[in-house]
């Protein structure tokens, strides 16, 4: 019994000594510790719908793939700098899982490159949306990378100055690239056409895992753009003829009834239909909107349903303003408001003789308003910079 716990010790102080003394070791350690820390996010931080044993073994597989060949890149380095460029390395993915942790929580969905791209667009207030959703719990992720910043910071992992055979670190990201592979092709088995019939990225996600989703993505909107590209003036005669087909009969009961008359929409923000003409302890709680609703002149439509989905806000006043629904990925108000033609409200208002204005309450920039407004053929737009008021004074009246 006692050889057989002196066995066990000696294995277990050389595997220590090879973690902690040798490059491979330590890229065998980082790897381990990134795929632990990302199944853990994966079961607590997301939602995504894992059912059955091959789904739930992809689900703790598909970190460890997409882990080795990238942060086998520092293993083609020379000395300490290997180490670090590892780290860093690590640190990134990190990032990259935490903003997904915080974007998941809000939309229900992973950060793409429309995303990405539109965010600019949609940065006021930012700072105070994010630290309103954060949770202390969400910077566990940065554990193992700050572990070993300490590790190698204060010498507990010695650096390994030898280096590498080059043949060696390609057999690495060779096994690394066979292992994904073989993660695809399980995948695939399990779920047929994932890639080409996705609905749905949580699937993606658990099957192939969120960096391979971010490749996935990256590549699918690369084949966008090149599609729309090749786009010509043409392309519109088949999508007018179904439209031609397909239109709607006009609405005898509102066809004209404004003609003439000064048109005010009031849109809100997350308001529900069920408040107008609503008291709550005897008070109303809309008393001027139950006012204009109760006028003869004034339309009320109760079976209105928006369809919003990551352009959120942007993505409803698209569909009011253009009767078109809003993108699978990304805002169209950010992404095309500025360079595409659109039959839009206030346009077919200027034909009319009207003269057009909106006036909203943020800044002009958010969700690239300012343009966007412009190619729906809006004459004036009245951002935050219009008013008297400050933002802390706003918030104070509301």
């Amino acid at each position: 019994m006692s050889g057989s716990l002196a066995k066990l010790a000696e294995t277990t102080k050389r595997v220590i000594n090879w973690l902690f003394k040798t490059k491979l070791g330590f890229y065998t350690l980082v790897v381990v510790l990134f795929w632990l820390k990302t199944y853990i996010v994966y079961l607590t931080k997301f939602n995504l719908g894992v059912e059955g044993s091959m789904q739930h073994f992809l689900l703790l597989f598909n970190p460890i793939p997409t882990g080795m060949l990238l942060l086998g890149i520092g293993l083609f380095f020379k000395g300490r700098k290997s180490y670090w460029i590892t780290i860093v390395i690590d640190l990134v993915l990190t990032f990259w899982l935490f903003a997904n942790i915080l974007y998941y929580r809000e939309f229900s969905d992973f950060l793409s490159m429309s995303i990405i791209k539109s965010s600019g667009s949609a940065s006021d207030n930012l700072g105070n949306a994010i630290f309103g959703i954060l949770l202390p719990s969400d910077f566990l992720a940065f554990t193992d990378v700050l572990l070993l910043i300490g590790l190698v910071g204060f010498k507990v992992i010695k650096i390994d100055v030898r280096v590498i055979k080059f043949r060696i670190s390609l057999i690495v990201m060779a096994i690394a690239s066979l292992l994904i592979g073989l993660n695809l092709t399980m995948a695939q088995k399990d779920r047929s056409g994932l890639l080409t019939r996705t609905f749905d990225n949580n699937y993606i996600v658990k099957y192939l895992g969120i960096d391979t989703f971010a490749v996935y993505d990256a590549v699918k909107t690369a084949q966008t753009s090149a599609v729309m590209a090749k786009a010509n003036a043409s392309d519109l005669k088949t999508v007018q003829d179904f439209l031609a087909k397909n239109k709607a009969a006009t609405n005898a009961s509102y066809h004209g009834v404004l003609k003439g008359k000064n048109v005010f929409v009031i849109h809100l923000e997350s308001f529900q239909q069920f408040l107008l003409n609503y008291k709550s302890n005897g008070v109303e709680v809309t008393p001027n909107l139950n006012k204009l609703i109760a006028d003869q002149n004034t339309l009320s439509f109760d079976n209105f349903y928006n369809q919003v989905g990551q352009g959120k806000t942007s993505d409803a006043e698209m569909m009011m303003e253009n009767s078109l629904f809003g993108l699978p990925s990304g805002s169209a108000m950010s992404g095309y408001g500025t360079s595409n033609t659109f039959e839009a409200a206030p346009a077919i208002l200027g034909q009319q003789g009207y003269t057009t204005a909106v006036l909203h309450g943020g800044t002009g920039s958010f969700w690239n308003r300012e343009n966007t407004y412009k190619s729906w053929g809006y004459d004036f737009f009245y951002s935050l910079s219009a008013y008297e008021i400050g933002r802390a004074s706003c918030r104070e009246r509301v």
